[in-house]
């Protein structure tokens, strides 16, 4: 690909959402050719329900790598769901060098579920710089509404509030109404 980025495919089918089944050991002889032959010096592992980030950052600890996860979760404590996968970031992120959260809120919540000590895990915000970027002073002329929205279409991304809104926004403001969406993102190793 140009500008010297390679894409490699893992031939794993996905099970749901693009996740393949855990392995454990099964993703470590195509990870590890990786690894060696790209001659790479960090890994970055990101999503905390990607099987192949999990595993990744794993092969890669044992191979004496630097490892970064970034997590941008909030789940809960309670529900089987977030329990499993507390315990799963628990086993993975155990000797991560470094963790990457996108809010303060979202660094207390990763600490909490994974046990990383507070000094390993940074905050790099995930928003916008309102200094260097500034709505214009031209407002759009008439009545119309125009919302767009850029998002994965999935379920924890907002995708079920959206189908429930633009009803709502359709029936208050009949005027002209568009939705620019982006679509799902595809997972590489």
């Amino acid at each position: 690909m140009t500008g010297g980025l390679k894409v490699y495919y893992v031939p794993w089918r996905p099970f749901l959402m693009q996740n393949t089944l855990p392995t454990f050991y099964g993703t470590l002889p195509i990870i590890r050719t990786i690894l060696i032959r790209e001659k790479i010096s960090l890994v970055h592992g990101h999503q905390a329900f990607s099987t192949l980030c999990h595993e990744a950052l794993m092969h890669a600890r044992t191979m004496g790598y630097k490892v970064v996860f970034t997590d941008h979760s909030l789940y809960g404590f309670a529900d089987v769901g977030s329990i499993h996968m507390n315990k799963v970031l628990q086993f993975t992120l155990a000797d991560v060098t470094q963790a990457i959260c996108v809010s303060h809120t979202s660094k207390e919540n990763t600490v909490l579920r994974s046990g990383l000590p507070p000094e390993k895990v940074f905050v790099i915000p995930n928003a916008v710089d309102t200094a260097m970027f500034k709505p214009s002073p031209e407002r759009p002329g008439g009545d119309e509404i125009v919302i767009v929205v850029i998002s994965r279409l999935v379920y924890r991304k907002g995708a079920d509030l959206l189908v429930e809104v633009i009803p709502e926004v359709c029936r208050l403001h009949p005027n002209a109404f568009l939705i620019g969406l982006a679509g799902q993102r595809v997972t590489h190793a």
